[in-house]
């Protein structure tokens, strides 16, 4: 089954950031689409905007990413899929209840989480301590962009 990228690891394939590099390494490897829900479209959308708000980028480049990413899902490498929403914040009210305390997790990388689990992923791709707490919480396996930095 696919692997669940998180937002933090999305947006580095579509802008230059420390992890750009790996995750480009390992969704090559992966010669398959990435799945994609729409809180993480909105996510990567919004967080392409506050580049440009925070002058990390201009409006032209940002419409320009905006293009790709809507031509990527009309190619194929990016797969718009469902989402149950009440079985995944259910399933993130169980999460929240085995490692927000201990852990400090946040609500949307518990989300992240828990609708890996629900599409049946097996691993998480990320460089979020605390997402990691809750992926491994919930049984999935750890895909740390750091480790494959590491590693090219």
């Amino acid at each position: 089954m696919h692997s669940y990228y998180d937002t933090g690891a999305l947006v580095p394939l579509y802008v230059e950031e420390i992890f750009s590099d790996a995750v480009t390494a390992y969704v090559e490897s992966r010669d398959e689409a990435i799945a994609l829900n729409l809180l993480q479209q909105v996510e990567m959308e919004n967080a392409l905007r506050l580049k440009v708000f925070r002058g990390e980028m201009d409006d032209r480049r940002c419409r320009a990413v905006l293009d790709m990413l809507r031509s990527n899902l009309e190619q194929g490498k990016l797969n718009l899929r469902a989402v149950n929403w009440i079985d995944a914040l259910e399933e993130a009210r169980r999460i929240s209840r085995g490692v927000t305390a201990k852990r400090g997790c946040r609500t949307l990388d518990i989300i992240h989480v828990a609708i890996a689990g629900q599409w049946g992923c097996k691993a998480i791709v990320t460089a979020d301590d605390r997402q990691i707490e809750a992926a491994r919480f919930a049984g999935l396996s750890i895909v740390d962009l750091r480790d494959v930095r590491g590693k090219m």
